[in-house]
């Protein structure tokens, strides 16, 4: 499954930032509609039967018991109630999950491609968990190389659940196949190898530089092949190749999933610490970077927020607040994890990468 992050953050910008929320409480629902569990395609689903009972402890917890004795509060809660139920069962999601949010007149409900645990909240927008649900999603493209053949296997990982996805449905493997038809198939020819190599380099290049969506890349199969168009690529393709693996270019889909799980999680490890020591260093620095929460809600209100950087999981709704004002600004979100996260919580557990406009 594809996700274009922006179009899912921009459903809930265009909701909530025509809402006074800050003021007026927001419903926020997320649920698992996972339509692989079997449990959610008995009669009455499993997802059903969660989304009642949490909506009944919503009621009882957060609710004022003396407003709720009114027959026009009841009302509203009734009728939000059988929205949200309509909503779900008559447009049937294309995701894992739901989350959905509400002003208990009108609600946006926005599909994820994760599964994420059933949990009503009441007050301001929970789009933390939203965004931590796009955050952990990682999609690696394996794309494996053998003399006139080439093999594309996604692999998405959830680093939250451990979880691992497949997919082969890929606009790179419809490309090469057109353009596999174009090169001459005479293997003694001795210009057909540099042929390939210029042709499939040229493929990913056009692909990675007009795509929005970011990934990440590991190349297996032939290994000189690979080099050869790994060293072939534009610079800022080039760096998306995380690695060139020993796999076999017949390797069942799951093999080269077990095989990429690890490459994955410890880039993504990586990745994270070299993010907060980045952002610690240009705060040293006096760079483009702020620390602390005081910081970054100065560089908010001055417009300079370009990445706002948080540990996860965050223990705290200390910053609900900001991080929903951040994503209605129109600046990205980027969870940190592990190391990179103990890191972040001994300078105030939060930081934002800010536009550098120069002197």
């Amino acid at each position: 499954m594809t996700t274009d992050i922006n179009d899912i953050l921009n459903l809930f910008r265009d909701f909530v930032s025509t809402r006074d929320y800050q003021n007026n409480p927001i419903l926020t629902v997320y649920v698992d509609i996972d339509s692989t569990n079997p449990e959610n395609q008995r009669v009455n689903p499993a997802w059903q039967i969660e989304l009642k009972n949490e909506l009944k402890r919503f009621e009882s917890e957060e609710l004022d018991p003396q407003e709720m004795k009114r027959l026009s509060a009841q009302k509203i809660i009734s009728n939000t109630e059988q929205m949200i139920m309509d909503r779900l069962q008559n447009q049937k999601p294309t995701g894992r999950s739901v989350a959905l949010f509400t002003d208990f007149k009108d609600l946006v409900a926005i599909d994820l491609p994760v599964p994420m645990k059933t949990r009503v909240y009441y007050g301001l927008p929970q789009i933390k968990h939203l965004l931590f649900a796009l955050d952990q999603y990682k999609k690696y493209l394996a794309i494996l190389f053998s003399g006139s053949e080439v093999r594309i296997v996604e692999v998405f990982l959830t680093r939250a659940t451990n979880e691992i996805q497949l997919s082969t449905e890929h606009e790179l493997a419809r490309r090469f196949g057109r353009k596999s038809k174009t090169l001459a198939f005479d293997r003694r020819d001795q210009e057909y190898e540099q042929r390939f190599i210029k042709e499939m380099a040229s493929e990913i290049n056009q692909y990675f530089l007009e795509s929005l969506e970011a990934e990440r890349i590991v190349f297996g199969g032939n290994h000189q092949q690979a080099a050869q168009i790994r060293s072939a690529l534009h610079p800022n393709v080039r760096d998306l190749v995380v690695a060139i693996e020993p796999m076999d270019f017949k390797l069942p889909e799951r093999d080269i999933a077990e095989i990429v799980k690890p490459i994955a999680y410890a880039y993504e490890q990586d990745h994270d610490v070299a993010v907060v020591e980045n952002l610690l260093y240009q705060y040293n620095k006096n760079g483009p970077a702020v620390i602390e929460k005081q910081g970054v809600e100065i560089a908010l209100q001055q417009g300079k927020v370009k990445t706002l950087v948080l540990p996860y999981p965050v223990d705290t709704a200390e910053f609900d607040s900001l991080i929903v004002d951040v994503v209605l600004s129109g600046a990205e979100v980027e969870f940190v994890y592990g190391e990179g996260a103990d890191k972040l919580k001994q300078f105030g557990g939060i930081g934002a990468e800010l536009y550098y406009f120069g002197s």
